[in-house]
């Protein structure tokens, strides 16, 4: 089985949870919130067993960028190498968002593979492949 998907908009890299005098808590919740929202709508069930993912991240271009070197970075797929953004800490939000709908939990997951990439259009796409139902 497989599960494709696409969340549209800027992705979201995993912050820090935050804590306070009154607790602790997650301050990307809301934008969790809205991304599982826009999953669930494209999912049908939730897969089973031993999970390989595949995730690329559309990063949108910097507005200050001149239309030459904006064109450039559309032709040539060039690799989002910036410091905002770590690519470990978007896949971190995504596996969070994404537990509960399209799988049990994050923990079925053995295999990833995960690259970020400039776009005109900002958005998440992730291939979920069930590699077999019976993982012990």
């Amino acid at each position: 089985m497989e599960i494709d998907l696409t969340v549209p908009g800027k992705p979201v890299a995993q912050p820090r949870p935050r804590v306070t005098r009154w607790g602790s808590y997650d301050p990307a919740k809301k934008r969790k919130d809205k991304f599982r929202v826009i999953a669930q709508e494209q999912i049908d069930s939730a897969l089973g067993g031993a999970l390989h993912a595949s995730l690329t991240f559309y990063m949108p271009i910097p507005k200050a960028t001149s239309k030459a070197k904006r064109k450039l970075l559309l032709e040539n797929g060039a690799k989002h190498t910036k410091l905002t953004g770590d690519l470990d800490n978007l896949i971190k939000f995504v596996f969070d968002a994404l537990n509960g709908i399209a799988y049990k939990d994050d923990s079925q997951i053995w295999s990833l593979s995960a690259s970020k990439v400039y776009s005109e259009e900002p958005r998440t796409e992730i291939i979920l492949q069930s590699q077999w139902e019976n993982s012990l």
